[in-house]
């Protein structure tokens, strides 16, 4: 079952992403992409960091 860790990881990525898309889609001011495309980039980072914790335990 997942962790409290992994939903709150995924949910965090997922409202990213999509903020990213709805800022593309309705062409908002670069300034306001930008800060979804970092805000994506983070929680991407956050996201493999998990997987790597969680790949590990399954290996060790």
């Amino acid at each position: 079952m997942p962790s409290e860790e992994t939903r709150r990881v995924l949910k965090l990525f997922g409202v990213a992403v999509t903020n990213l898309e709805d800022a593309i889609d309705r062409k908002a001011p670069r300034d306001e992409i930008m800060k979804w495309d970092a805000e994506v980039a983070e929680r991407t980072r956050e996201t493999l960091a998990l997987v790597d914790r969680l790949r590990s335990r399954r290996i060790g």
